[in-house]
């Protein structure tokens, strides 16, 4: 689903929110800035807003929430779901001075109007919220992202490539997320079913910046198909190196120097060789394992009963969830 947008759109505005201003040592201006506004949406729900011309708006936020209430799911029709956003934003902001012309309507339902971040998240059900965290922690140890190394936590939530200028992939509990003290996810929507959905939920999400944005031609919504987002993010996800699946055939085994073969085989069975070897001897093993396609910096997940970790690739192997059924029948998805 779409989730955060920033977007630049055709708006004759009389919009004023205040200003933010630097001034050199003397107290000469050097700049102004218009302010965001905050406006709020469903279920008290905000999004930010700001004039850039008397012609222009930007608006950031969550477009999604903003109409629902909430993100558990939603859409992938970034075109679709910013038609709506707009069409219900010009609705409540009519008065405080926005004011489109007919054209600038007809290039916001045309999707002829730039954004320069877009996140696109989806999400795979666990048995429970413990092991959606099981797979968390084990997903840091034991996966890799080319050109964007090992995975890296920020609290609860593991990145690969966070700060890249083009995109950057995270995954996080949105049980855990939705149940923190600070979380503003609405009291009324804490239905059995809801609550069920968000518990058992694997949520993995991936911020398009400005720069992959232009360079992929998506910079524009008419540019986009109704399964772009999708697509998008599941061709990050299947990035993820999990190459500590792979095993090598017993002739190559054999083949192997011996030294190699009980390295090789202290890695099958699950050890961390970064702790019982020096540095040195670390990264010569493997880089002679590399050229096998075995890399020992990825501890291997094995199988153990009493760890009762659902092995990584088979989770992502499985189609995302989607939005259910019961979501629409109850209304609780603007974009069905």
């Amino acid at each position: 689903m779409i989730d955060w947008v920033t977007a630049k759109l055709p708006c004759d505005n009389k919009l004023r929110g205040g200003c933010v201003a630097k001034c050199d040592a003397d107290g000469n201006v050097v700049w102004l800035s218009e302010s965001f506004i905050p406006v709020e949406g469903s279920h008290e729900s905000s999004i930010s807003i700001k004039a850039l011309t008397p012609q222009t708006i930007v608006v950031s936020g969550n477009p999604v929430k903003w109409l629902q209430g909430h993100n558990l799911f939603g859409t992938n029709d970034l075109r679709l779901l910013m038609t709506l956003f707009f069409s219900s934003l010009y609705e409540s902001m009519s008065e405080q001075g926005l004011n489109p012309s007919i054209e600038q309507l007809d290039l916001i339902n045309d999707g002829k109007y730039t954004v320069s971040r877009v996140d696109v998240n989806e999400t795979w059900h666990l048995s429970n919220q413990s092991d959606v965290k099981a797979w968390i922690r084990a997903a840091g140890q034991k996966t890799i992202m080319p050109y964007r190394g090992r995975g890296v936590f920020s609290g609860d939530t593991l990145y690969w490539g966070k700060g890249s200028k083009l995109w950057f992939l995270k995954c996080y509990s949105k049980g855990d997320e939705i149940n923190r003290k600070n979380s503003n996810f609405p009291n009324e929507l804490r239905t059995p079913q809801m609550l069920e959905y968000a518990d058992k939920a694997l949520r993995l999400e991936v911020q398009l910046c400005s720069k992959f944005l232009r360079d992929s031609n998506l910079n524009m919504p008419c540019n986009w198909q109704a399964d772009t987002a999708r697509m998008l993010l599941l061709s990050c996800v299947r990035n993820l190196d999990m190459s500590n699946n792979f095993k090598l055939s017993d002739d190559v085994i054999a083949s192997l120097p011996r030294k190699l073969r009980t390295y090789y085989k202290l890695w099958l069975y699950g050890e961390d060789l970064r702790q019982d070897m020096t540095k040195p001897t670390f990264y010569r093993v493997r880089k002679q394992l590399k050229a096998y396609d075995i890399d020992i910096s990825l501890v291997r997940d094995v199988d153990k009963v009493a760890d009762n970790v659902i092995p990584l690739i088979r989770v992502l192997e499985a189609e995302p969830v989607g939005v259910p059924d019961w979501a629409v029948e109850q209304g609780l998805v603007a974009c069905a």
